[in-house]
């Protein structure tokens, strides 16, 4: 006889609900009984020491009142002539609480206004003390305090005062102590109670004396078949307090608790019949979801959904597919980095090619200009010696103006052949660093100086935290290049920066103006030689021309760039920095050769 895996489930399921959930259910039920009645007396025997605060409380504002009474003026004198109506007026304008009654007694001792304090009270009183106590006066408990009243060193008398432990007194101990209460007299009368059961103080007060005191809480059979919970305090001589619980009202909770457990056991029931009834789907979905998951992986879809299962090996495979599949989709992930960072080396290797062109091509150019300047220096030189000497033997003065201008394009040919023979010539090995900052500094206030249009602001900052590996002529004769540059880009006047930077051994000098910028057609040839975009008034396009070979003669590299920030070209200039043991060579004044282009 076969049975089915849903039937197995179900019977199973119903068992383990049955055999687990009843008998600890009834565990609960008496283990949370014996709690709420735990938790009942516990509260219960902290109502005496409710009580006791609350008396020490009320006992310093008493002995506060008191002490005013007995210091209201005239009251010693009033005492002494024994005046009681005098006394009593006094004691009754220093009263501030309206439940409080009067105390005076004479200076004989004997009681003229509020309840019997007793010899003992009195006697204290005249000892200088201000004893506060409880006192039975016609079978009503008081609180009471005295304090004495002195002329001088004399003892006049006693006045204090007095506040009943009436009903009010047993309502507000009720409220601390959320427990029924029952003030007795030493007669057994119940003077005050705050209880919802009349009946309460009667069948109480045959135990009241034998409890009084003891501490423990005690269960009392009431007449009508209901249980209370009582313990009792004592007020000396003028009564006990008896504070009561009703059980039934303690535990009242308890029905209610077992309907809603039986309430929640029916729905637990109900949940596992449906838990039975879909075990098998259960079982059944992860491998489903899990071929879903294989198919959509073939179609390239990794986030594809993968459950879990209760039954361990179809979970195991799950996990095991899952595994699988992160590890693909990394090992993706890692050959699409790959290919990336193959795809900027080929980029960076461009552009290294690129600039590695470029210098080839501007030391070949340099190369061939320099040795082309160094061949017609000498016969430009001889030409315009020649042409001085016609000059001067010449008396007609239109040809010796065409001369004077012959003369003038010799003299500016003779310049260019010089700075193009600048670049090659010898590094003075004295003179190979210097203090950037201090160049810097000097050359900025140079360029300040010879400025003419006085539209220019040249804003500076920044240090280079060390010395350079060039020399201060040098460097000066490529800053003011490149400051002359960026001044006749702007025509009108604008803002140049001027910023150095010390980073991984490289010293950065950067010039940003807020001019135009460079055209992007035209960067790539900003440092060739001859080329401007200034027309031939202005210049012939060697100072940048210069000013990076130099640079690049001393190991570093000019870049030219447009700002990313605002209008205008940046030009940053990089140099190694000199070794720490090296020394500076003193800066000196030279002007540069050649001017920019």
């Amino acid at each position: 006889m076969s049975v089915s895996l849903y039937r197995i489930l179900l019977f199973l399921l119903i068992g383990v609900f049955v055999g687990a959930l009843v008998p600890a259910g009834i565990a609960l039920d008496r283990r949370l009984s014996s709690e709420l009645e735990r938790k009942a007396r516990d509260d219960l025997a902290m109502a005496p020491k409710i009580m006791a605060d609350r008396n020490a409380t009320v006992g310093s504002a008493l002995m506060m009142h008191a002490k005013e009474m007995a210091q209201a003026e005239g009251m010693a004198a009033a005492l002494a002539s024994a005046d009681t109506g005098r006394a009593s007026r006094l004691a009754e304008a220093a009263r501030v609480d309206e439940l409080e009654e009067i105390i005076l007694v004479g200076p004989e001792g004997e009681s003229w206004a509020g309840p019997e304090v007793g010899d003992a009270l009195v006697g204290e009183t005249r000892l200088g003390q201000m004893p506060v106590a409880f006192v039975s006066a016609s079978g009503q408990p008081f609180a009471v305090s005295l304090a004495p009243v002195m002329e001088g060193d004399a003892w006049m008398g006693a006045a204090g005062v007095a506040r009943a432990l009436d009903e009010a007194f047993a309502a507000t101990l009720a409220g601390l102590t959320r427990a029924e209460v029952v003030i007795m007299a030493p007669d057994g009368s119940v003077p005050a109670m705050a209880a919802a059961d009349s009946a309460l103080g009667p069948s109480v007060a045959d135990s009241a004396h034998a409890w009084k005191g003891d501490g423990a809480v005690h269960t009392l059979l009431m007449p009508d078949g209901r249980t209370y919970w009582v313990t009792a305090a004592s007020l000396d001589e003028a009564g006990t307090v008896l504070f009561a619980t009703d059980a039934a009202a303690r535990l009242a909770v308890l029905p209610a608790l077992r309907r809603g457990a039986l309430i929640a056991g029916a729905i637990a029931l109900g949940l596992a019949l449906i838990m039975a009834a879909f075990a098998a789907s259960l079982t059944v979905r992860p491998v489903r979801t899990l071929a879903n998951a294989a198919d959509r992986l073939a179609e390239g879809d990794f986030e594809a959904p993968v459950e879990g299962s209760m039954i361990l090996e179809v979970d195991r495979v799950s996990a095991a597919f899952r595994n699988m599949r992160q590890a693909l989709a990394s090992k993706l992930d890692e050959l699409e980095a790959a290919n990336r960072e193959l795809v900027d080396r080929q980029e960076k290797l461009k552009q290294l090619q690129a600039e590695m062109i470029q210098r080839d091509r501007l030391v070949a150019s340099g190369k061939l200009v320099t040795e082309l300047a160094h061949e017609i220096r000498n016969p430009v030189a001889n030409v315009r010696n020649c042409l001085e000497v016609i000059r001067r033997r010449l008396d007609d003065d239109e040809l010796g103006q065409f001369a004077e201008l012959a003369m003038g394009e010799l003299l500016r040919m003779h310049s260019l052949a010089e700075q193009m023979l600048d670049l090659n010539r010898p590094v003075d090995p004295e003179a190979s660093t210097c203090d950037p900052d201090s160049v810097v500094r000097l050359v900025v206030e140079l360029f300040r100086t010879g400025e003419e249009s006085g539209g220019l602001d040249i804003r500076t900052g920044g240090s280079a935290g060390g010395e350079a590996a060039i020399a201060p002529d040098a460097l000066k004769q490529v800053l003011l290049n490149v400051l002359q540059n960026a001044r006749e880009a702007m025509p009108e006047g604008g803002e140049i920066s001027v910023h150095l930077e010390r980073r991984d051994g490289i010293i950065e000098l950067a010039v940003e103006d807020s001019g135009p910028g460079i055209d992007p057609d035209v960067l790539p040839r900003v440092f060739d030689p001859f080329f401007t975009t200034k027309g031939e008034v202005h210049g012939v396009g060697l100072g940048l021309f210069v000013a990076e070979g130099i640079v690049r003669r001393y190991g570093g590299r000019l870049v030219a760039a447009n700002r990313t920030d605002a209008p205008g070209a940046a030009l940053r200039i990089e140099l190694p920095a000199a070794p720490p043991a090296s020394g500076g060579a003193e800066e000196a004044g030279v002007e540069p050769t050649g001017g920019p282009g």
